[in-house]
């Protein structure tokens, strides 16, 4: 999941999204379809980034008028998702909150990690962490949490070394990068 977020640049979209999802959760949970909408979530996220991601252009940019939207969701999703989600599509181009769609997987995965107890955590590296490094780091920010990770990680090529973690909001910044700007504000405050 990337984690999570800001895919359309829309304003408010992870607030807005959320608000999707949790509807959506809500309904899971009294139907007992909550993984079942997940699965299908995540084949709405793959669909729509398919084709260089021109169906979720289509469904978000307001190029087609709402109906063929709707037409165009329901050729691809009938029959492989459930009708209530294939309602809250057409809600959302009801709306003209088509451009909110893709961000609807990582918000409900969210509220179904929540339930769980689980933390998501986002973790920027200069490149890919090792199987024995995201092992340990796991470790060590869920004993730091006390709760069970989901790590997810993100590369940013900005960083030098290190690791920045974000953990439900928070920033927490090991990188290199960081601890040099703090070396050099110190020595700067310092007068040398």
């Amino acid at each position: 999941m990337t984690n999570q977020k800001a895919i359309t640049g829309l304003p408010d979209e992870n607030i807005i999204a959320k608000r999707y999802a949790q509807a959506l959760f809500a309904i899971g949970e009294e139907q007992g379809l909550e993984q079942e909408f997940s699965a299908q979530l995540g084949d709405i996220a793959v669909a729509l980034a398919e084709d260089e991601g021109r169906l979720a252009k289509y469904l978000s940019q307001g190029r087609l008028p709402v109906f063929q939207q709707k037409n165009l969701a329901q050729e691809v999703f009938a029959g492989q998702i459930h009708p209530l989600l294939l309602n809250l599509l057409f809600l959302l181009l009801d709306k003209g909150r088509g451009g909110y769609i893709p961000a609807l997987p990582g918000a409900y995965q969210e509220l179904l990690d929540e339930k769980a107890g689980i933390l998501a955590v986002t973790a920027f590296c200069a490149r890919p962490l090792e199987a024995g490094q995201e092992a340990d780091l796991t470790a060590a920010i869920a004993k730091f949490c006390g709760k069970r990770i989901r790590l997810y990680q993100e590369a940013d090529a900005g960083l030098i070394g290190g690791v920045k973690l974000i953990i439900g909001g928070a920033v927490f910044d090991g990188s290199l990068s960081k601890q040099l700007e703090k070396l050099e504000e110190s020595l700067v405050n310092a007068g040398i």
